[in-house]
């Protein structure tokens, strides 16, 4: 157990709407169940659990993007660029790749030539 104790509102430390977070949980919750409910009270308090976290993790990855310097993004558009190059080459071997193949490589290096 940590002896110290930080505040939620320490420097460097993100504020988030929590009010807006619990709203965006019960959207989830809502979608979920639209059609159907869960059987029995355990069954919603886990489900509610589960989108809880899911828009806790949201708010916190909105803020990471934003916090993200534009030779980041540029770097992360790279690798997704790349990731995406290694789908095209695992492609069978009779479907037609070059155009792809070449379009990647020009956003590649329009991507490097900006950053």
């Amino acid at each position: 157990m940590q002896d110290s104790v930080i505040l939620a509102a320490a420097e460097g430390m993100p504020k988030f709407d929590r009010a807006a977070i619990m709203s965006h949980a019960w959207k989830l919750y809502r979608r979920d169940w639209a059609n159907s409910r869960p059987t029995n009270a355990q069954a919603r308090r886990k489900s509610l659990s589960r989108c809880l976290k899911s828009a806790w993790m949201t708010a916190k990855w909105k803020v990471a993007e934003t916090l993200k310097t534009l030779q980041q993004r540029a770097a992360d558009r790279v690798l997704e660029l790349n990731t995406e190059l290694m789908r095209i080459d695992a492609r069978p071997w009779r479907m037609q790749t070059s155009a792809d193949r070449a379009d990647i490589l020009n956003q590649i290096a329009i991507v490097k030539r900006s950053a």
